[in-house]
């Protein structure tokens, strides 16, 4: 098992910076979803992680703590994440596209 980013929902989708979607070295590795804090009641979605396409080099956690003072993303082992997402099976043609959220993540 490696160390992949969680980002938490309740502290990203409070400030919405989407800093760490922009600095992630990994093409569609951090993802935004507009409607993930909005489901918990927060004005703003929030960003998430496509563990399978995460290479564990923490520039998000940099960004977050350093950058933008928000603290929202932690590694994390990823067989320990409860809901991880993955890109299995999906193109990147329109921006309402969504990487999958599985439970366990598959060994």
């Amino acid at each position: 098992m490696y160390l992949v980013a969680n980002i938490d929902v309740n502290i990203c989708a409070a400030t919405s910076c989407k800093l760490c979607t922009q600095y992630c070295p990994e093409a569609n590795t951090i993802l935004y979803d507009e409607e993930a804090g909005k489901e918990k009641g927060l004005k703003y979605g929030a960003a998430y992680v496509a563990v399978d396409r995460c290479k564990g080099c923490a520039q998000c956690v940099w960004v977050c703590d350093n950058m933008a003072k928000h603290h929202a993303i932690k590694m994390e082992m990823i067989d320990q994440i409860e809901q991880a997402a993955l890109t299995e099976n999906i193109q990147y043609k329109e921006k309402t596209t969504k990487a999958q959220l599985t439970k366990p993540v598959p060994a």
